[in-house]
């Protein structure tokens, strides 16, 4: 099985919003159901991001989480899935296994859940690589918000540059 692994000058590069940053606010609920009304398909990357998107009544198509947030244990989000997949993918790295998954995971019965053992936030990357134009992607910005990315050419180019800069390695 193959991995690809992060660097610190593209981890650096990561830190910033690969989208719109809804901030953590009193308006956060209007703005996130007004940006994702028209996404042909959603796809949430953490736990916290899939809480609050279930807890204002969005059940998200496709649904990545670790079962962590920042890193420490959590109780899991609430069911709200048809089908579920388990995948490995350690920090700073995506694996073969975790691509396969999400591709899978778009011709599946929707809502489908990726849970994975490892970190989840490089499948992000994953995720806007690999989902039609015109899809959402979410995920969260620590200790600021929540990032919306609309798929469109120019984000799929940029992660692709990201992707195939990271080392690929045989695991």
């Amino acid at each position: 099985m193959y991995v690809w692994l992060l660097n610190e000058e593209l981890a650096q590069e990561l830190k910033k919003p690969l989208g719109l940053l809804v901030k953590n606010d009193s308006y956060k609920v209007q703005r996130v159901i007004s940006r994702i009304g028209d996404c042909n398909l959603l796809v949430t990357v953490g736990d916290a991001t899939l809480d609050f998107l279930l807890s204002i009544n969005i059940v998200p198509d496709i649904q990545i989480v670790d079962i962590k947030e920042k890193r420490l244990p959590r109780n899991a989000p609430k069911p709200a899935h048809k089908i579920e997949f388990h995948v490995g993918n350690p920090r700073g790295c995506i694996t073969e296994e975790s691509i396969e998954a999400f591709k899978i995971s778009l011709s599946s019965d929707k809502p489908v859940r990726i849970i994975v053992d490892g970190e989840e936030d490089l499948l992000a990357l994953v995720a806007i690589l690999y989902s039609p134009k015109g899809s959402c992607v979410l995920y969260g910005q620590p200790n600021e918000g929540l990032v919306i990315v609309k798929v469109e050419e120019r984000i799929k180019e940029f992660c692709e540059k990201i992707f195939s800069s990271m080392t690929l390695s045989k695991m």
